[in-house]
């Protein structure tokens, strides 16, 4: 099994040594212990390794194992996975799951590879296999690092252990030539890196006549795949293609005004493959031949068309087409000869039919070119003497590691640039490749691995190799690509990197080669502040922000903290649902734009949950750079929503269940079902379960952190858990019902000394906020969306208890302020039921002084689940806990607020129909000064907003009177 650190009979009995940075790495030191403060306190599963971590934060997390999840949902949630990771796929064996992880990876390089593979998306052939098995590794490091046990700990080492294995045989491919007809030939397509050959022009001028003649290796009977092309445009070319149909095999066409007026010489004779074959066409006097291992095979006796009308071509290729319906040759090519003249029969039959020879005793001196493929390299000389070298597109490099050939990698490298459709179909290759480091880096940092970085090393060089040979522009045009392009985080995993190697030239080719996942044009957009987020896939977007951090942590070159702090801005809440999610169809909209959409004839395919997985990355990086509050709302707000209700509430060691997408639109559910009901859960391999597999297994990560000097303690989220912080001695444990409760409590259980802890006041808690320490309380000043810090000496014992009222409040879409979510603390209340069309609410009637939507919603049997206007409210995070039953909702209802009223005094003015610049209606704007004090503070609102309302004509005169008579007749109603 793989090495652990030498320590590592110390990080299983509880040794509270602080793990060893990296040398060289940007890791914070372990913070000294503050004055007077106890022993350390040991830690469940051993010494604590936090990851990644910067000596330029200004706040850090705590590891995994020093906060342990206390009873409630987020540990129901977090142990259905960790279930599922220990007893994957069910079997009763513990490597049946890694050895799946690992079918793809072993079969690519061509091991023995025992078992099945995942499924979904990671099955033979599909263009994003490998990818889930990072995730798996990532989610088996959290796991173990959160609790100690063994089990995971044993399938991770066997995985890394496994992959170096692959890697080995991955370098062990042949990168450059194979066995030809006569010496070397170029092996074209998957699985060799090499994908076609560049001629250069000039081949076709003044060419009246011809010869074209190659050896070809077939390595599957393909259709379309052409073995030569030359050609000036898509409508005027000629081409040589291998096959066409079950009844016509090689065909040669000429044309110069597109497919429909090809002039063609077609063959019913086949190329067999894995079979040496030699074909060759000739052109003369108005007639071509196509000949097959010597033997005429086609004639032509009408062509019209020669070489020489094409003009001066500029795409001339050995295995590719024009046109990206076609798919790349896949065979072994030898010898291709072009000659200045039509060679008869005698001399057709002589090239093919040749043993030592190839030019079979061909008189030479019309020829043209001639590509022997003998010499290793980019490179293929040309052997005529007339200097027409070819060059091979498809290098490959040692140190690769993927379930799929590096072929992939090559075409969504220019010239070629595919697209995520088609025959040469690339589909996020780099965003694979990130997913695979991401979880060999996880490995080292959270377990100690040692085996994980040798390779992590080896792919960080291979990826040097890859990027470093294309120019800026055509790495921009690669990561604009849509999906394809896709990398995820592949800038932070490089930047991350370069932080673990001893190697100073290393780690500058590696942070050199981080900044190379820079998509120029939206970054430099977004470090000015200019929103060009429109239309852009979101994920594809979001994830480098995340590097650009690490690459700012790093370098210090605040561009790169600017651009992900600006982006994080143009999201939140611009682009931001009520449950925290971004996006539909995978797509940002404009600015703004929220409800766009969401009927029941629309794409459902909202909140795409890996979105929500990255922005909380985002955020969370952001805040240790600088604290905010508004950063932690956004993160409460996500996490508590999105990705708890992510996770389906049965048990399952088979499926992550997890849901892919998260429908807003009315009336629709999570269940698994068609195109239509694409919200839905999954089983394996798609990106979302991926990122659910890291999500579950890592709730305690935010907590608490701790000021980067170690004298302040930040609670941010009101989740049940106890923090063990050996450094300072204090165990500090948080009691809560939250969220079915508005308070928390926390209990020093262990430790003394000087604390600021610091506590978070969240933006929904609008109704106060009280901190008493052993019942005395603090009288702090606290204003929603922000921290309190309370300072003492503390000691074993201390209790400190925090009130925050929760009630009911709308949150608006800001394109239609009338589209609105039901909101009880910072959960999303969702209307159960089925119709497919907004639910109309109306609360302003029934609204007392303090603004609380509370008046008009009743409690229910079920704890957090309320009444309202006859429906059921139900928690968002609630996710279908009744096997084979799947609930549908409504995240949003409208808002129907016909008339001002103030209570039972109603006005006859029109309160809906009449909206300000910003939406708002009247009584918008009079209940956002709630709560009142009294009713005279009320009517001094109402006042208030009836004279702007007078002064922008909105109001008549008569109106005015109306309302402000209301308002004061309404002291008994209130």
């Amino acid at each position: 099994m793989s090495k652990r650190f030498s320590r590592r009979d110390a990080l299983r009995l509880g040794a509270m040594a602080a793990a060893a940075p990296a040398a060289g790495s940007a890791v914070a030191t372990a913070v000294a212990p503050a004055a007077q403060a106890t022993p350390a306190t040991t830690i469940p599963g051993g010494t604590p390794r936090p990851g990644w971590t910067s000596d330029v934060w200004e706040v850090a997390p705590f590891a995994l194992n020093q906060v342990s999840l206390g009873d409630g949902i987020y540990k129901e949630k977090r142990d259905r996975m960790l279930d599922y990771a220990r007893n994957y796929p069910g079997t009763g064996d513990a490597l049946t799951g890694p050895d799946r992880m690992l079918h793809l990876f072993r079969a690519n390089a061509g091991l023995p590879a025992p078992g099945t593979w995942p499924g979904g998306w990671d099955t033979p052939n599909h263009l994003l296999r490998g990818h889930f098995s990072g995730h798996w590794m990532t989610m088996l490091a959290q796991c173990w690092a959160a609790t100690g046990e063994e089990i995971f700990l044993t399938k991770l080492d066997y995985i890394v252990e496994e992959l170096a294995k692959v890697q080995d045989a991955l370098d062990q491919r042949t990168f450059g030539r194979v066995a030809g007809r006569f010496g070397n030939a170029v092996r074209l397509s998957d699985p060799h890196p090499n994908q076609f050959v560049t001629l250069p022009g000039g081949l076709t001028t003044g060419l009246t006549e011809a010869t074209f003649a190659a050896w070809v290796n077939p390595g599957a009977s393909q259709t379309n795949a052409r073995i030569l092309t030359l050609a000036t445009s898509t409508r005027a070319y000629l081409a040589l293609t291998a096959r066409i149909s079950n009844d016509i095999g090689p065909r040669f066409a000429i044309t110069v005004d597109g497919a429909n007026a090809e002039q063609r010489i077609d063959s019913a004779t086949q190329l067999p493959p894995n079979t040496w074959s030699h074909i060759a066409v000739t052109l003369s006097g108005g007639t071509g031949r196509l000949y097959v291992n010597g033997v005429e095979a086609g004639v032509n006796t009408t062509m019209t068309i020669t070489p020489a009308a094409l003009g001066a071509t500029v795409s001339n290729w050995i295995g590719r087409s024009t046109s990206n319906d076609h798919v790349l040759l896949n065979a072994a090519v030898d010898d291709v000869q072009l000659h200045g003249r039509a060679l008869p029969a005698a001399e057709v039959q002589a090239l093919a039919s040749a043993t030592t020879d190839p030019t079979g005793g061909v008189d030479g001196a019309a020829l043209r070119a001639r590509w022997t493929f003998d010499d290793d390299g980019e490179t293929a000389p040309d052997a005529s003497g007339n200097g027409r070298d070819a060059t091979i597109v498809g290098t490959g490099y040692p140190g690769y590691l993927a379930a799929f050939p590096e072929g992939q990698f090559i075409r969504i490298e220019p010239p070629m640039v595919q697209p995520n459709s088609g025959p040469n179909a690339v589909w996020a290759v780099w965003y694979t490749h990130h997913k695979i480091m991401r979880g060999l880096l996880n490995a080292y940092d959270l377990t100690g691995n040692e085996d994980a970085l040798p390779i992590l090393f080896r792919m960080g060089e291979w990826v040097h190799n890859r990027l470093s040979h294309i120019t800026p522009e055509g790495r921009d045009q690669m990561w604009n690509t849509y999906s394809a392009g896709e990398a995820g985080s592949m800038n932070e995993v490089m930047a991350e990197l370069a932080a673990h190697t001893n190697d100073p030239v290393q780690r500058a080719r590696f942070l050199e080669t981080a900044k190379m996942f820079t998509f120029s044009t939206l970054f430099t957009a977004t470090i000015a502040n200019v929103d060009q987020l429109n239309g852009r896939h979101a994920n594809q977007y979001m994830a480098p922000n995340i590097g650009y951090l690490r690459i700012f942590e790093s370098t210090g070159e605040e561009r790169f903290h600017t651009a992900a702090r600006n982006f994080w801005g143009m999201v939140v809440p611009h682009r931001t649902f009520s449950n925290g999610g971004a996006g539909r169809s995978e797509h940002f909209r404009a600015r703004g734009d929220i409800t766009s959409g969401f009927t029941s004839t629309s794409d459902p395919r909202h909140a795409e949950t890996c979105c929500a997985y990255n922005m909380l990355r985002l955020t969370r990086n952001l805040f240790f750079h600088e604290p905010e509050p508004a950063l932690m709302d956004f993160y409460e707000k996500a996490l508590h929503n999105q990705i708890l209700s992510s996770r389906r509430d049965i048990d399952s060691v088979t499926n992550t269940e997890v849901t892919y997408h998260q429908n807003m639109w009315p009336g629709r559910s999570r269940r698994i079902g068609t195109f239509v009901e694409y919200s839905r859960y999954g089983g394996n391999g798609s990106c979302c379960n991926g990122t659910g597999v890291e999500s579950h297994t890592k709730y305690q990560e935010t907590v608490f952190f701790r000021s980067g000097d170690g004298s302040a303690l930040y609670l941010n989220l009101f989740v049940q858990a106890t923090l063990t912080w050996p450094e300072r001695g204090f165990v500090i444990a948080q009691e809560t019902a939250f969220p079915a409760a508005g308070s928390t409590r926390l209990r020093f259980q262990a430790g003394s000394g000087p604390l600021d802890l610091k506590l978070r006041v969240p933006g929904w808690a609008t109704k106060g906020y009280a901190v008493a320490v052993n019942g005395v309380d603090q009288k702090v000043d606290a204003t929603p969306t922000s921290y309190v810090t309370v300072s003492r000496s503390w000691r074993a014992g201390d209790v400190v208890d925090i009130s925050m009222p929760l009630s009911f409040r709308a949150e608006k879409a800001l394109n239609d302020k009338s589209v609105q979510s039901i909101m009880y603390g910072p959960t999303l209340m969702v209307v159960r039921d089925s119709t497919p069309s907004y639910r109309e609410f109306t609360f302003f009637p029934h609204v007392g002084l303090d603004g609380d939507l509370g008046a008009a919603i009743e409690p229910a049997d079920a704890s957090m689940h309320f009444t309202t206007h006859g429906y059921l409210l139900a928690p968002y995070y609630v996710a279908d806990p009744v096997p084979g039953q799947f609930n549908d909702f409504h995240p949003y209802v409208k808002r129907v607020e016909p008339e001002v009223v103030f209570r039972s005094q109603r006005t006859g003015v029109p309160n809906d129909a009449i909206r300000d610049q910003d939406g708002e209606t009247f009584l918008d704007r009079v209940w956002e000064a709630a709560p009142f004090a009294n009713h005279g503070a009320f009517v001094r609102r109402v006042e208030a907003v009836s004279a702007e309302w007078f002064e922008a004509g909105r109001h008549t005169r008569r109106q005015r009177q109306d309302v402000l008579l209301a308002a004061a007749r309404s002291q008994t109603d209130f």
